[in-house]
């Protein structure tokens, strides 16, 4: 090993030079130096293809960088955007809590300042190194927040609404006849000549035999038939406390547990049980007690 090494520091090697029209050039060098040129140009060659992926690289980085600054530039506008539509929803909610009588709800603000509303689509145009992680983090989080907020205050109204409109359905509010009234809510003077008046606890509408009549509200049948002073008889359940009663019927067409809506025909008018004459008794009663009802109608 060292007789070669010895070899390749002494022995020398000759390179000619033969240009087309001067003389010939002759160089004489030590063999160690041409193997010293010649692992030079080869770390020269890899240097330069190592500068070239590297330069490739950062252009495609770069290219990635464009790339994904326009996406976070949308992403920014879609968030602006969706702000806006939830501050749109909070002056609805107000409108329809106006509107339906409803006690406003908490006022929640949107996310972030005037200036972070409409400067934060612009931090994500700039650039993904100038987002701060927990700063996106909580924009995002306080937008969802609210967005469940914003759902949960409508599911409110919608419930409201429901519950509002079914308590309507439920009261008594149209005439059960077109008859005229011929008897009064109150205290009257017997109609069968006893010596005493007595609380008269519904309204009398008197009109033809068989003449239609209709349940006043929404409700479900409870009884049909027979009932004690009032012969042939229907009572109607119409939930939140309010109940009535159609009395001195004939022609009942509906049975217990059926569902009426208001409006429908449920039986004619007639004068059976104890009865002066054609006509129709009909009482309303809230939470247990009788009430005027021509106070629901007129």
């Amino acid at each position: 090993m060292l007789k070669f090494l010895s070899k390749v520091f002494k022995d020398r090697v000759d390179i000619i030079v033969m240009p087309s029209k001067l003389n010939t050039v002759k160089i004489r060098v030590r063999l160690i130096t041409v193997v010293i040129i010649f692992f030079l140009w080869i770390l020269s060659i890899i240097g330069a293809c190592y500068v070239l992926i590297r330069s490739y690289d950062y252009s495609l980085t770069r290219a990635d960088n464009q790339i994904m600054k326009a996406k976070l530039a949308i992403i920014g506008e879609e968030l602006e955007r969706g702000r806006k539509y939830l501050e749109l929803t909070q002056t609805t909610e107000r409108q329809m809590r106006q509107m339906l009588g409803m006690p406003v709800g908490k006022n929640n603000p949107t996310p972030g300042s005037e200036e972070e509303k409409l400067l934060f689509s612009k931090v994500f145009a700039r650039g993904s190194g100038d987002i701060l992680e927990e700063d996106y983090k909580e924009y995002i989080d306080n937008i969802e927040n609210l967005a469940k907020q914003r759902l949960a205050n409508f599911q409110e109204i919608a419930w409201y609404y429901a519950n509002k409109k079914s308590n309507i359905n439920a009261t008594p509010s149209i005439r059960p006849s077109n008859g005229r009234i011929t008897s009064g809510f109150g205290y009257r003077l017997s109609p069968f000549g006893a010596p005493t008046g007595a609380m008269h606890k519904g309204l009398d509408f008197a009109d033809k035999p068989d003449s239609p009549i209709v349940v006043t509200a929404d409700g479900v049948v409870r009884h049909t038939g027979w009932a004690s002073g009032f012969g042939q008889a229907v009572l109607v359940d119409h939930g939140y406390g309010y109940s009535t009663l159609y009395g001195h019927v004939t022609g009942i067409i509906v049975k217990a547990g059926d569902v009426v809506k208001r409006g429908d025909k449920i039986a004619t008018m007639g004068t059976t049980g104890r009865s002066t004459g054609v006509h129709l008794h009909y009482e309303v009663w809230l939470d247990g007690n009788p009430v005027n009802p021509r106070k629901y109608f007129d």
